[in-house]
């Protein structure tokens, strides 16, 4: 799939949207990878919660987020962020605050409250073990689960990433195997449904 440009969903706010495309261009300034990875993330995001036969609404807040998930990365130094994975304890603890960093940019303007736990959520894992919360199923908001899904796929597989790059097939034996544990299984089936072609899964 191609990354396209997204938009954020505030029609009648155009001081938000001012906020947003500000937010993403100093990602972009900081990453492109990771500016691409946030275009793309937006596209799968929609994808799985159309499938699911969420509201336009709900998907709309969904791809918002899903585009502003990693703005919390403006306040990591890039020598962690062009290490990552493979970071120190110390390290790893200022790359995990990432998540509340990206709230916390937004909890003040009240245009984003409805997306501001999807974004602080985003690394939480469906058995208990993600942070910063260790939220589990289903207390972990539903669009933070698809970013999720959708977040770990693009990361192994989009070669503007930091990590490895794997091959679709690779990528999705993974998110198979990590059903029930780190995802939702219900999105994982969501996103082969809607993402990948039949002949592959």
């Amino acid at each position: 799939m191609i990354a396209l440009p997204q938009t954020l969903d505030f029609p009648r706010e155009n001081n938000i949207r001012e906020i947003c495309n500000s937010l993403l261009t100093l990602l972009q300034k900081k990453d492109t990878g990771l500016y691409m990875h946030s275009q793309q993330v937006a596209n799968y995001a929609a994808c799985i919660a159309a499938k699911l036969g969420l509201p336009a609404a709900e998907i709309a807040s969904i791809k918002s987020a899903a585009l502003l998930h990693d703005i919390g990365h403006l306040s990591v130094p890039n020598t962690i962020l062009k290490k990552s994975p493979y970071l120190s304890t110390r390290e790893m603890a200022t790359y995990k605050r990432h998540c509340q960093a990206g709230a916390s940019m937004l909890e003040n303007i009240p245009e984003f409250a409805h997306i501001i736990d999807i974004i602080y959520s985003h690394h939480e894992k469906w058995d208990g073990t993600g942070y910063p919360k260790r939220l589990k199923g289903v207390n972990i908001p539903l669009g933070a689960r698809i970013i999720a899904v959708a977040n770990y796929y693009d990361r192994i597989v989009n070669p503007c990433t930091h990590y490895w790059q794997k091959t679709p097939m690779e990528a999705i034996k993974e998110m198979n195997d990590k059903a029930g544990t780190d995802f939702d299984p219900n999105v994982v089936r969501a996103f082969l449904e809607s993402i990948i072609p039949s002949k592959i899964r």
